[in-house]
Order: C-alpha cells, then sequence, then structure tokens
C-alpha cells in the first residue's frame, strides 16, 4: 500500500468519527389556521395538531437553540436527531419558550409530556413557565425528539438548555450535545491520527 492510499484510509476514518458524533437540529415553523377552532391546535395532540395545519413549512437547520424567535402567530417544530454515541443514560431538557398554546415533547413518535398552560419563560431558567421534561433511561434505540409549541400574540425569544447523566446544564446546541455523549469512535480516530503520524514519519526518512 503506498503513502497516498494510507493517508486517504487515514482519511476516511476520520470522516467516520465526525459523522458518528454529528447531531442535527431541523427548526421548523408555519401559520397557524386562524379559521379553525382554537387556530387548529390541539393541545392533547401537538404532533397532529401540526401536521393539520395547511400553511407552508418554513424549515431551517440549526446549530444552536438559544434565543431563537418563532414569529406571531405560528406553530412550531423542533427535530433534535440522536443519532449519536451515547451510553444508556437519563437525559433533562428545559425548556424556556414563548407559548402560548402550551408545548408537548415526543420520543420518537410517542409523547412523552405536555404542558397546556400560557408559557413565558421571561429569559429566566428559574420561572415556573420554564418546561422541564425528563427521558428517562434513554436506549441507543432511541433516535429522534420532536419539541411542538404554539404563540398567538407575540414573538418572545426561546431557548432550550440540557444535560444528562454525565454532563452539566448546558445550552441546546450540535457540540454540547457531541460533547455530552460517549465518543466511542474516539478510539478509532487516534488509531487513525497515530497511523497517518507514523507512515508520514517512514516516508519522510
Amino acid at each position: 500500500m503506498n503513502f497516498k492510499n494510507i493517508k486517504l484510509m487515514c482519511a476516511s476514518l476520520l470522516l467516520i468519527c465526525g459523522n458518528a458524533s454529528a447531531t442535527l437540529m431541523t427548526f421548523e415553523t408555519r401559520d397557524l389556521d386562524h379559521d379553525a377552532a382554537n387556530h387548529g391546535i390541539d393541545k392533547l395532540d401537538y404532533a397532529g395538531s401540526w401536521l393539520a395545519q395547511a400553511s407552508d413549512i418554513n424549515s431551517v437547520e440549526l446549530s444552536d437553540f438559544t434565543m431563537i424567535k418563532s414569529g406571531k402567530d405560528r406553530i412550531s417544530h423542533l427535530q433534535i436527531d440522536l443519532s449519536i454515541d451515547r451510553g444508556l443514560s437519563n437525559w433533562f431538557f428545559e425548556l424556556g419558550l414563548d407559548a402560548g398554546f402550551g408545548a408537548a415533547v415526543y420520543l420518537d413518535g410517542n409523547l412523552v409530556d405536555n404542558r397546556t398552560d400560557d408559557l413565558w419563560w421571561g429569559y429566566n431558567w428559574n420561572n415556573s413557565d420554564v418546561f422541564s421534561v425528563a427521558l428517562n433511561g434513554l436506549t441507543r434505540d432511541n433516535k429522534v425528539v420532536d419539541i411542538y409549541w404554539g404563540e398567538h400574540c407575540c414573538n418572545g425569544a426561546s431557548s432550550i438548555r440540557f444535560k444528562n447523566d454525565f454532563s452539566q446544564w448546558g445550552n441546546l446546541s450540535a457540540s454540547n450535545l457531541a460533547d455530552a455523549s460517549i465518543p466511542e469512535p474516539t478510539s478509532i480516530a487516534l488509531i487513525a491520527m497515530g497511523l497517518l503520524g507514523l507512515v508520514s514519519r517512514r516516508f519522510s526518512k
């Protein structure tokens, strides 16, 4: 095997490691249906309420969900891809939302918890309107967290933070999620970098 092929192999290993830790957050909003009762929102079935809206979906991929504004008269949906390397642990989320219609959290399509009251966290994590959700015993098979909420009159900024058994509270971001995971591919990355270093040293001689 020549030096070029070895470099390509090592680069591929590093790419695999990087992708294994990637976390994707997709934020979507759509206008509320003003002609429907309660603007088309059933607080006990937020996922169904989202699907029932007839408006266009605005979608963006985020690396950080901090001080995000959804807009007035909107229903919002944040999807968190948990396809990262992590151990079996308990994960906790705190949702600081502007959500006059309440909010709901789903894990792999199943309702975990919801709030039906008017939520406004006021940029204070100690506010009683902060929606706290525990995902106990999160397994490697769990892949997606979906968060839905709706707001009628205002456009306050929303933030989400999280922690698990191995981390402290941190903003919901791709980098923090990766740092809070169990990075099993790290050993592969170290091997790849070590191999590349040894081969480079040998060929330089």
